[in-house]
């Protein structure tokens, strides 16, 4: 990690002929990590934890794939909400914003953060209810939200249809264009046809 701008200085890592295979090498090394992660016991993922603060130190520019990884050393939301801490205080706003929004694509995936796809829908709700209404987490909720939450007919219709609307109202701007475009289309039980029987959540909220 140290010679990264060493050798970027000496040599642009433009090339193959050059640096540019050392110069990819963290990269690699995480990802490769990230992708065979799942195998090592959860004593072994948990230290992987130790590497966060070196890679703050030498390149920020590596906060996604270090995030994508450390998701999956996760088991419960208050882990999951250091993680989010950590990288708040460790990155600008703006570049913090946009690991987030990679991150939530993760959140959704079965093979990140196990435990969050163990909860049944309306749990999952609550989970990002918690982030969103208590720790103002919307960038990385609404991947869950819209793909696993408002579209299943067990869901609370009354809570999505409530945070749904404070994500339409929030401040930040990313998250309510995201909102604003979304319509909720509930399958009512026992339709097994999604064309003309769905609802929209305004409609549902006027029935």
């Amino acid at each position: 990690m140290a010679r990264r701008d060493e050798i970027d200085s000496k040599e642009n890592a433009i090339d193959n002929r050059h640096d540019l295979p050392v110069y990819h090498r963290v990269q690699s090394l995480l990802t490769t990590l990230n992708n065979h992660l799942e195998k090592f016991d959860h004593t072994r993922k948990v230290s992987f934890r130790a590497i966060t603060p070196i890679v703050f130190q030498f390149d920020k520019t590596l906060a996604p794939i270090l995030g994508r990884l450390l998701m999956k050393t996760i088991e419960n939301k208050e882990e999951l909400e250091d993680l989010f801490k950590t990288l708040q205080e460790n990155l600008p706003e703006k570049y913090f914003e946009f690991v987030l929004t990679q991150l939530a694509s993760v959140i959704k995936d079965n093979n990140a953060c196990a435990f969050i796809h163990q909860l049944d829908t309306n749990e999952k709700l609550q989970f990002a209810r918690w982030f969103i209404k208590e720790k103002n987490r919307g960038l990385a909720m609404f991947e869950l939200l819209k793909d696993t939450v408002f579209n299943q007919t067990d869901a609370d219709r009354q809570q999505c249809q409530e945070l749904l609307q404070q994500l339409r109202q929030c401040d930040n701007l990313y998250i309510r264009q995201q909102a604003m475009e979304y319509t909720v289309e509930w399958k009512e039980e026992g339709d097994e046809d999604s064309g003309d029987n769905n609802e929209s959540s305004d409609e549902a909220m006027e029935d």
